[in-house]
């Protein structure tokens, strides 16, 4: 339980992101103060668990696998707010 919301610090100043997939509502905060069109990988607090998100030939996952989707549509959010 390392990964819990209670556990991050400063969280609360972060960028705060809202998004909606497949019907569920999901807050993702990001972690990174700096972020380019061209960064590999960076932290996200979804729903409370740390998830880090990885490019992958061209495409967004999350280090654990799944959910491929879900991370093309946190990135495609992050990307529109920060205009990369």
């Amino acid at each position: 339980m390392l990964d819990t919301i209670g556990q991050d610090e400063g969280h609360l100043s972060k960028q705060i992101f809202r998004i909606t997939f497949k019907t569920r509502d999901f807050q993702i905060v990001l972690l990174q103060k700096k972020l380019t069109k061209d960064q590999q990988e960076f932290s996200v607090l979804l729903d409370g668990l740390v998830q880090k998100l990885i490019k992958k030939n061209g495409k967004w996952h999350f280090d654990h696998g799944q959910d491929q989707d879900l991370a093309e549509d946190i990135w495609r959010q992050i990307a529109l707010r920060y205009r990369l």
